[in-house]
């Protein structure tokens, strides 16, 4: 009976001690928070260093929280013992991870005021993106205001010529075109300031090519290639009488033979003949060039060409 008592008497001393060291304040150097700017810290191991004995802290996570407070609170938290280390692990090598060297902070309340100024500068920099935010918004509302009637009137612009000059537009302007009109809307409901850039520019080079075409013609009052280039089949015609006359054209019009094309066209006309299709722009420069060189289509061709076998 007295050993028991002993015993118990023992396990009530242990017991006793054990309370009274929990109860205790943490050390200096286990006073960091165990969650803190969003990471679980944990004490990883006491290191020898320059500025004497430190216990290195780790913080477990994602560290963008973490980040984001280092950036708009670096002095508080870096006089508080918090920056960054390499990741010692294989896997991660290089890789910077969140720490805290102990005991650079006074007191546990030093680490929690750097927590706070961090905390507040992170509240403080989101009412500061909040207000650009709100700043550049009403700017687009203005701007779209101010400029949103003449995108709509770019876009309708590039609309009627798609309509009206459908066979100037090349394939993939065309196809560029399209996709253009299909673009969701911006800011009041009006066409981006990119996509009316675009239809701008597609409308001007459209409207140059058929300029070009004009003024070619005015040096050529008798024969209106451009209103031939737009009959039905003469653009396939052409083209195939453009293969036909480079196909006799290996010497590169250097030989003059009467076979092939001359100098004046023989590099067009090789440019020609290797695209995949003609549009009407390019088959009134066809019809042009192979009109100087008729005589060697057969006459089923010519007519298809020029709308006579006697052309």
């Amino acid at each position: 009976m007295i050993t028991l008592a002993f015993l118990l008497l023992g396990l009530a001393l242990v017991a006793a001690q054990a309370y009274a060291t929990a109860a205790r304040p943490l050390p200096v150097a286990e006073a960091i928070p165990l969650t803190a700017l969003g990471l679980a810290w944990r004490r990883d191991r006491e290191l020898k260093t320059r500025y004497g004995d430190r216990v290195l802290w780790i913080g477990l996570g994602d560290p963008a929280t973490y980040r984001r407070a280092y950036n708009v609170a670096r002095t508080a938290l870096r006089d508080a013992g918090y920056s960054w280390t390499d990741d010692r692990t294989e896997a991660r090598e290089g890789v910077l991870t969140p720490c805290c060297w102990e005991p650079v902070p006074a007191d546990e309340a030093a680490a929690a005021a750097a927590i706070s100024a961090a905390e507040a500068a992170i509240v403080a920099d989101d009412e500061g993106k909040a207000r650009v935010q709100a700043y550049l918004r009403e700017r687009e509302i203005k701007e779209a205001e101010a400029n949103g009637p003449g995108r709509e009137a770019d876009i309708e612009a590039m609309r009627v010529s798609l309509d009206k000059l459908f066979w100037a537009w090349p394939t993939k302007k065309r196809a560029l075109a399209d996709a253009l009109l299909k673009e969701p809307l911006g800011v009041g409901g009006y066409p981006t300031i990119g996509v009316a850039k675009v239809a701008r520019t597609l409308v001007r080079q459209v409207d140059e090519a058929i300029e070009k075409v004009r003024g070619r013609l005015a040096r050529d009052p008798s024969h209106d290639w451009l209103a031939r280039a737009q009959v039905q089949g003469v653009p396939e015609a052409v083209h195939e009488a453009v293969k036909l006359i480079t196909s006799h054209d290996e010497d590169r019009a250097s030989v003059e033979n009467g076979v092939g094309w001359g100098k004046a066209h023989s590099h067009a006309g090789h440019i020609l003949a290797s695209l995949p299709v003609l549009s009407v722009i390019e088959a009134t420069s066809a019809l042009a060039a192979v009109h100087r060189h008729r005589r060697q289509l057969p006459p089923a061709l010519r007519e298809a060409c020029f709308g006579s076998a006697e052309a």
